[in-house]
């Protein structure tokens, strides 16, 4: 178990991507120490580094990725070390959903093919002439009527869903983890359903909005493929891997799949007509950036300075009002009778609980006291030494 007592020190954030000023201007420079260079940092920052091959610095309480994706962080590393990673889930949705917007558009146009014969024919002697008579080979569609399945329906499937539907499109969307806030967020004439088939056999065009995971993994792959109307359009702006990108070639050429959109570029997608390929620029804008370094930074602070979880990946969201001098928080394995452990302690040590909050996700528990009392190293050692306690930190 870990033992830690980190008030009246100033903060040390250590940044290992470009992160947005507005962002790091929440860490307030007389209580923090941002930058590249920090050593033994109290947390992290960052965007796209990987971190698999990085040690964890000894003193580390958080780590926070200003984006919404996690696959660059080694999410059972952290854990196993009752560290919490923040994301910004969210702050980057509208970002994302503009660019599937005009993936779509360009899709159903074959804008992307028709901008590369116009380029192939710059050198033609009668340049007007020899376009007007090959553009009849990009006839498109229109998106009225068609069929949008939106497999995911989070905060950016739901954006996708709704914006789609403003366009005329009938809308499908697929999400059997849906959360109550976004099904309320949903457009009454979006359509769910609770099988991936159903959505598959109806759709025109599918979108796929749901985070990499081992369960995740080839998503939409070979069977899924089969299932789609022939002359589909597939976008996946998500992750590379949720998609077999084998079987999406593979069906390329025949009649199953017409244009497959993908920012997870490789050599053998950037050589195919009918991919259009991209770099990963879901959250490439000035306003998704900032988003996320202000989300991102704001739950590395207040995690810090009091103890409150919001937005963690690995940890339950705990808030506690401030109400009393000292607070105390302590993270554990989920196992039966644990909290009657500590409060017996505290209780034999004469010390009070105000008030106190508990949370779990999956493995891990959560706990914010707010206590009476400043509490002894004694006391603290007996609470970290309770079977299943992983670590406890006196905030002040």
């Amino acid at each position: 178990m870990i033992l830690q007592n980190y008030t009246n020190e100033m903060y040390k954030v250590l940044k290992l991507n470009n992160i947005a000023e507005e962002g790091l201007n929440i860490f307030d420079s007389d209580e923090y120490h941002c930058g590249k260079d920090v050593t033994n940092p109290d947390a992290i920052i960052l965007r796209s580094f990987d971190m698999h091959d990085m040690d964890i610095p000894r003193d580390l309480k958080a780590v926070g990725r200003a984006g919404s994706g996690v696959n660059n962080i080694p999410i059972e590393k952290y854990t196993e070390q009752a560290i919490p990673v923040f994301n910004a889930p969210g702050a980057n949705s509208n970002a994302v959903k503009e660019l599937v917007l005009a993936s779509i558009l360009i899709s159903a146009r074959n804008i992307h093919s028709a901008i590369k014969y116009v380029e192939s024919a710059k050198d033609s002697d009668n340049l007007k002439t020899h376009i007007e008579e090959g553009k009849k080979a990009y006839v498109g569609f229109e998106l009225p009527t068609k069929k949008l399945g939106v497999i995911g329906l989070g905060q950016i499937g739901v954006k996708v869903a709704n914006a789609a539907h403003d366009l005329g499109m009938n809308v499908i969307g697929y999400d059997p983890l849906i959360t109550v806030d976004n099904a309320i967020n949903l457009q009454p004439g979006v359509q769910k359903v609770n099988d991936l088939k159903e959505l598959l056999n109806e759709s025109n065009i599918i979108t796929i909005h749901i985070p990499h995971k081992k369960e995740t993994e080839n998503f939409i792959g070979e069977n899924e493929i089969k299932q789609l109307n022939d002359g589909a359009i597939i976008i996946n702006l998500s992750r590379e891997a949720i998609v077999d990108s084998s079987a999406v070639l593979k069906h390329l050429k025949t009649s199953k799949i017409k244009t497959y959109v993908t920012d997870f570029p490789n050599v053998e997608m950037i050589n195919h007509k009918d991919v259009l390929v991209m770099p990963h620029l879901g959250a490439s804008t000035k306003e998704a950036q900032i988003n996320c370094a202000v989300m991102v930074a704001n739950s590395i602070k207040s995690y810090l300075e009091t103890g409150n979880i919001l937005n963690s990946v690995n940890f339950p969201d705990v808030k506690l009002n401030i109400k009393s001098p000292h607070r105390l928080t302590i993270t554990n394995k989920n196992v039966p009778n644990i909290i009657g452990q500590f409060t017996s302690i505290l209780g034999n040590s004469n010390i009070n609980i105000d008030d106190l909050s508990h949370k779990v996700l999956a493995d891990i528990g959560y706990t914010i006291l707010n206590v009476d009392k400043s509490l002894p190293e004694s006391v603290l050692k007996e609470i970290s030494d309770i079977d299943g306690v992983m670590k406890t930190n006196l905030l002040f």
